[in-house]
């Protein structure tokens, strides 16, 4: 069995260390208690490398890389929170909003909802697309226990690939492309699995929130 090696790094100007093998940017940027903001990536799951907040810079690299799906390697420069970083999250949380509605007050997942956190630490304080309506999706019937608001998804996947991986269940994917894209169900029906419920707590947004909890507690 091959032995997991030391890696030497620096993270921001700074030298770090880090062992294993097959080690992501965004998993040593955590040994090194250093925050990157993500979507898509659950460390139980694949990595989608689809949401794009987790972008770095490596010196050496024109484009900027998705640290969940980028493996770090041995004297690494690795750039997290300069101006081309920040410029970048910021058009990213940008987009995402376009089509989120401002229902905060009124969400079950407001006060603990990732997205909130990350737009208040990494987001813009405006925007430029005031002028393009939101989408509005037709929200799924996802059993007696997940209450959805599908208008809210950021497509991160996390509900699917839990699904197919976790459960062993295809019962959600990804419906039509671009910005008529939507989380859905192929064949409108809902397995009631006994772990079907747990998605409700992997949605970083509130497309996902229980049924029983609703309009009843806050956190």
């Amino acid at each position: 069995m091959e032995k997991s090696r030391i890696i030497n790094f620096k993270i921001d100007n700074l030298s770090h260390q880090a062992k294993g093998k097959n080690l992501t940017i965004l998993e040593a940027c955590s040994k090194a208690n250093i925050d990157i903001p993500r979507f898509c990536y659950h460390r139980k799951l694949s990595i989608a490398g689809n949401c794009r907040m987790c972008l770095v810079e490596v010196r050496g690299n024109k484009k900027l890389l998705i640290s969940c799906a980028s493996l770090i390697s041995n004297n690494n420069e690795i750039l997290t929170n300069n101006l081309r970083v920040k410029k970048a999250r910021e058009s990213v949380l940008e987009l995402l909003l376009i089509n989120h509605p401002l229902d905060c007050p009124i969400c079950d997942q407001a006060g603990e909802c990732d997205l909130q956190d990350i737009t208040m630490v990494f987001g813009n304080d405006r925007g430029r697309f005031y002028e393009f309506e939101k989408r509005a999706v037709e929200d799924k019937d996802c059993g007696s226990f997940i209450k959805t608001n599908m208008t809210r998804c950021i497509h991160c996947t996390r509900c699917v690939r839990f699904g197919s991986e976790i459960l062993g269940v295809n019962f959600l994917g990804t419906v039509g492309r671009g910005v008529k894209m939507e989380i859905g169900t192929y064949i409108k029906k809902f397995t009631d699995h006994e772990l079907s419920a747990n998605i409700v707590d992997l949605c970083p947004v509130g497309a996902l929130t229980s049924k029983p909890y609703a309009f009843k507690h806050r956190p």
